[in-house]
């Protein structure tokens, strides 16, 4: 009868998830990871391979915001089966239903937009990051977030960035310092967005790419 019990949980148990890893390319995976080395918090959005290289650099903080339920829960998954030196907060934000990408796949809890760039800053003990790592959804207002809530120097790192168009509205409100390949460099530092400019800074919440 053991053996039988043995045998059952043998076959149900799930198999440990793999490591995520990095997907950019060679250039840009040293430039991140010579970013992350240099910071001691962290903030992505988008979680994946760079959550798990900040994860195991010993001494950071990093905090990963997600809008995929079933990404989050894997990447939890991952840390409860793997010791790190610097355990990640993952936070989710419900966005409503995502698909590929975590992109949403309707706009039914589109009140819920503006929480994914900017509910993060609003956790209790949140630190102020170094650095800001852009990979995931609403990419330009998690750049704007970062000006809003910004009380010094901050450094983002803006993937995708080269090659598509609509992230360009961006130079508005920030200097473009410097590209390695797709991903974007640009510093943050605490400034007032310009008021003539707020009905366009509010639209920019609403775009999900």
């Amino acid at each position: 009868m053991t053996k039988a019990i043995g045998m059952e949980a043998s076959e149900t148990r799930e198999p440990r998830i793999e490591r995520p890893k990095l997907t950019f390319a060679p250039e840009v995976c040293d430039w991140v990871e010579g970013h992350y080395k240099d910071a001691d918090v962290i903030l992505e959005y988008g979680s994946g391979g760079s959550t798990v290289l900040g994860a195991e650099m010993p001494g950071k903080t990093l905090y990963s915001v997600e809008s995929s339920r079933d990404w989050h829960k894997m990447m939890q998954r991952y840390f409860d089966e793997n010791d790190v030196p610097s355990l990640p907060h993952l936070h989710y934000v419900n966005i409503g239903k995502t698909g590929k990408w975590g992109l949403p796949v309707n706009t039914e809890q589109h009140h819920r937009y503006h929480k994914y760039p900017l509910s993060i800053w609003d956790i209790d003990g949140f630190q102020h990051p170094d650095l800001i790592l852009i990979d995931g959804r609403f990419r330009v207002a998690c750049a704007l977030a970062a000006m809003l809530r910004c009380t010094r120097k901050v450094t983002i790192l803006f993937d995708d960035y080269r090659d598509r168009k609509r992230y360009r509205v961006l130079e508005e409100f920030l200097e473009l310092k410097e590209m390695r390949g797709y991903m974007a460099r640009f510093e943050v530092e605490p400034t007032a967005l310009p008021r003539e400019k707020m009905t366009r800074i509010i639209g920019l919440f609403a775009r999900a790419l």
